[in-house]
């Protein structure tokens, strides 16, 4: 089955659709147990510090709708 590859205007929408401000993103890193509230990273990516009380470990998923970055 073929597949039909995005136009470049339909990946500038869906990348801008995902966007978050600073301080959401910081959020969210925090909420996947990638970092503290402090901005260390965790011991659940390779890091030192403790994640966060609720904190859940990041998945393909998770952060900015499925976007690695």
């Amino acid at each position: 089955m073929l597949h039909r590859q995005p136009t470049v205007e339909e990946m500038q929408s869906a990348l801008e659709a995902t966007r978050l401000s600073p301080a959401e993103h910081f959020a969210q890193m925090v909420r996947d147990g990638i970092i503290d509230n402090e901005g260390r990273v965790t011991k659940l990516v390779g890091g030192d510090a403790e994640p966060e009380p609720g904190a859940r470990r990041p998945s393909h998923q998770s952060g900015n709708n499925g976007i690695a970055g």
